[in-house]
């Protein structure tokens, strides 16, 4: 089991050391957030970094190392070391169009996840979520009761594009066989009676007496063995 995760492993950096480059007061910068800015001073955060000012608003300018910290380092860390705040760094992210989870947010969270209580949380969780008693008074809640077509559309769409693996594919397959129910468009199954008609008259005829369509006797005949009985053309 995993070490809890320290004050230092949370604001560890992990692509570099970054330091600010040298500048003069009254420098012009890029700023990737707000574009064009004049550099009027440097912050006290524990990595010292140009302040840009745009109009009459001033800023951490947001170039360079900083940049690169903000598209890869976890946010904590960057709050810590550049002495601003989480949703700074988030404002950040979204003018670079960086995603949420970046590399070393991904890092922390696979750490925090190994620490011994929420591995102990889990297995908890997990226990009362196979709780057989449990599950049952929840069948029983539901039973009878649709899921609102919110949910059913939310469900669609998380399983929309991921195609079942082969023993998901054959419990779908038993299930309905077990409980001897068919598709809605698959109609009722073929009684033996119909079947001894198959060899025996032609198709038309079997379709008359049975009151299924033509093509469900040729299906049939098909999955029987026989002919269809079609003309074919020569």
């Amino acid at each position: 089991m995993a070490p809890g995760v320290t004050d230092a492993d949370r604001h560890r950096l992990l692509f570099g050391r970054y330091r600010a480059p040298p500048f003069r007061y009254g420098d012009s910068a890029f700023c990737e957030v707000r574009g064009e800015v004049v550099l009027v001073g440097r912050s006290s955060g524990r990595v010292p970094w140009p302040v840009g000012r745009r109009g009459s608003a001033k800023s951490l300018a947001v170039f360079g190392g900083r940049a690169d910290a903000v598209r890869r380092e976890s946010a904590t860390a960057v709050s810590y070391w550049w002495g601003i705040t989480a949703q700074t760094v988030s404002k950040g992210r979204r003018a670079l169009g960086v995603g949420p989870v970046t590399e070393g947010a991904h890092r922390l969270k696979s750490e925090n996840a190994r620490q011994p209580a929420i591995v102990a949380g889990r297995e908890k969780a997990r226990a009362k979520a196979r709780d057989p008693v449990r599950r049952a008074k929840i069948a029983a809640a539901r039973r009878g009761k649709p899921r609102p077509p919110h949910v059913i559309e939310a469900m669609a769409a998380g399983r929309r594009g991921k195609p079942h693996d082969a023993e998901s594919r054959r419990k779908m397959s038993e299930s309905p066989k077990r409980r001897g129910t068919r598709p809605p468009k698959a109609g009722s199954p073929w009684t033996a009676e119909e079947d001894e008609l198959l060899p025996q008259l032609p198709a038309v005829e079997v379709a008359r007496r049975t009151g299924r369509s033509l093509q469900a006797v040729y299906d049939r005949r098909r999955v029987l063995g026989l002919p269809d009985g079609r003309r074919r053309k020569e």
